[in-house]
């Protein structure tokens, strides 16, 4: 009797497992479960706090391959976007609502991605924090709304996300604690995963983590992403957009010579010449996204408003961040993008009555997806994460990869360089290997670009890294580049050198 007991304690919970996907059609490709872990007392102080996860188990061997959880930012962006719009196995985009099973069912199809980072590891969203995506809060329960649980703020993120970590890997999949554990995300999970990071730091029980992952993310209120922000003015969008070729040669140098980078960084002082310079600008550079500059699909209501990003981050001045709201993109069949646009198949997806039913979700339960504290009461409270960054480098094993999508017009390679480099330079840490080519094949076919720095005596580590051609959402962008990129962080490989082809002479 003890041994069927303790074999029932280390496995899945079953009435979480889901056995079929609507509008997939085939059999899955590995185990997926669906389900809400308890995590204590919301910010309200009434009840209890559920985060509602889905987990795919890896397509490899799944009972050692590494787990790797999953946050979007906002804050209050659902992770259900990353997990069917950017690195799941089963996607949801324009070519959903093309097809006859969706003209007969009205339920989207599922679209295979063969760059899932399932091919990798188990992969498990985490909607956060409740009552974000399906998440909730008792006693108001998951009908309720966005402000259900109380006022959020960065620090109680954290200690949720770790009790919910801790309950996780304690009672409800224990079989799993034992696998190496990366806790990777993107935009304000730049903030997200640090500070979760540092809460399991102090107290890991049962969590085995090796390391955490951070794409085009914010790095606290006085660094980036926030009021406290020295880089308040156009500094950077005005080098980033020159260095794409959206401004003049002649406007450029105008620019540079009417305006000192002390007036542009701090976005005062400007002279006549100068606002007139950046006036002229802005009034050329026509329509771009936010998160995408190339990008040519219609505007994704999945993902919230690209100008209140553009605004939370400080990047952009605001006549410039409205041009992506007059901005017209279109869909079509040529997908012009080199991928498919997302449009509104996950939104219709996740609120079908079937798709609910098999993801284990109550029928009245209510999607929140409160991109950038839209919808719900989020405080951003971290003020600079790099110090954390440097103790970890310094004085941990766990490895840390941040990286960028190179045509990310928000938060763009360069701030992002700028503000690592130029803090970790400060207190002496210094790479092993400057800026290098990195390529998808060994050979000629390129990535992207990384910065390496040494291996502390524990194994620890830190790399950054960027992917050419991404935008703010690189797996969405460059799925096979994320991909890529992701098993070489996991396995702690080095990115595959490029090496020039060899002459024809």
């Amino acid at each position: 009797m003890l041994c069927v007991i303790a074999v029932l304690q280390l496995s899945a919970p079953s009435q979480y497992e889901v056995t079929d996907l609507p509008g997939w059609g085939n059999p899955l490709k590995s185990k997926v479960y669906s389900g809400f872990c308890p995590a204590g007392v919301p910010p309200n102080g009434h009840g209890t706090q559920y985060f509602s996860y889905v987990m795919i188990e890896s397509e490899g061997n799944p009972k050692t391959d590494p787990v790797v959880l999953w946050y979007n930012g906002g804050p209050g962006a659902a992770s259900m976007f990353g997990l069917l719009v950017e690195l799941g196995p089963y996607m949801l985009n324009e070519d959903s609502l093309k097809t006859e099973g969706y003209n007969q069912t009205g339920i989207p199809s599922l679209v295979d991605n063969p760059f899932s980072w399932t091919k990798s590891a188990t992969v498990i969203a985490v909607n956060n924090p409740p009552p974000i995506g399906f998440s909730y809060c008792d006693p108001a329960g998951p009908a309720a709304d966005g402000y259900s649980c109380g006022p959020w703020n960065d620090s109680l993120v954290a200690q949720a996300n770790h009790q919910f970590l801790t309950n996780f890997f304690t009672t409800e999949f224990p079989e799993y604690a034992k696998n190496d554990l990366y806790i990777t995300g993107e935009s304000y999970a730049g903030i997200y995963v640090p500070n979760i990071a540092k809460e399991i730091l102090k107290a890991p029980g049962p969590i085995n983590l090796k390391g955490f992952a951070v794409g085009d993310g914010c790095m606290g209120t006085d660094v980036l992403c926030g009021s406290g922000n020295p880089d308040k003015g156009p500094y950077y969008q005005v080098e980033f957009l020159h260095g794409h070729g959206q401004v003049s040669e002649k406007n450029y140098k105008t620019i540079i010579m009417e305006c000192p980078e002390a007036v542009l960084r701090s976005g005062s002082g400007e002279s006549a010449a100068c606002a007139a310079a950046l006036k002229q600008m802005n009034a050329n550079l026509g329509g771009f996204f936010g998160y995408s500059l190339y990008d040519d699909c219609v505007y994704d209501e999945a993902f919230g408003s690209a100008v209140k990003q553009l605004t939370l981050t400080g990047m952009f001045t605001e006549d410039v961040s409205k041009l992506n709201a007059r901005t017209s993109r279109s869909l079509g069949d040529n997908q012009p993008n080199g991928y498919p646009c997302p449009g509104p198949a996950m939104h219709i997806w996740l609120n079908h009555t079937s798709v609910k039913k098999a993801l284990n979700v109550p029928a009245n339960a209510r999607f929140n997806n409160g991109d950038n504290g839209v919808g719900f009461n989020y405080t951003l409270t971290e003020t600079n994460v790099l110090p954390f960054y440097a103790h970890v480098i310094q004085n941990t094993s766990l490895r840390v990869l941040v990286y960028n999508g190179d045509t990310d017009p928000g938060i763009n390679s360069m701030v992002t360089q700028d503000k690592y480099f130029n803090y970790f330079s400060s207190i002496g840490l210094e790479p092993k290997r400057e800026w290098r080519p990195w390529t998808l094949d060994g050979k000629q076919r390129m990535g992207g670009y990384v910065v390496e720095y040494p291996t502390n005596p524990l194994g620890g580590d830190f790399n950054y890294l960027t992917i050419r051609g991404a935008g703010h959402m690189v797996p969405e962008y460059k799925p096979q580049a994320a991909l890529s990129f992701l098993t070489h962080f996991l396995k702690g490989e080095g990115y595959p050198e490029y090496v020039p082809a060899p002459s024809r002479n």
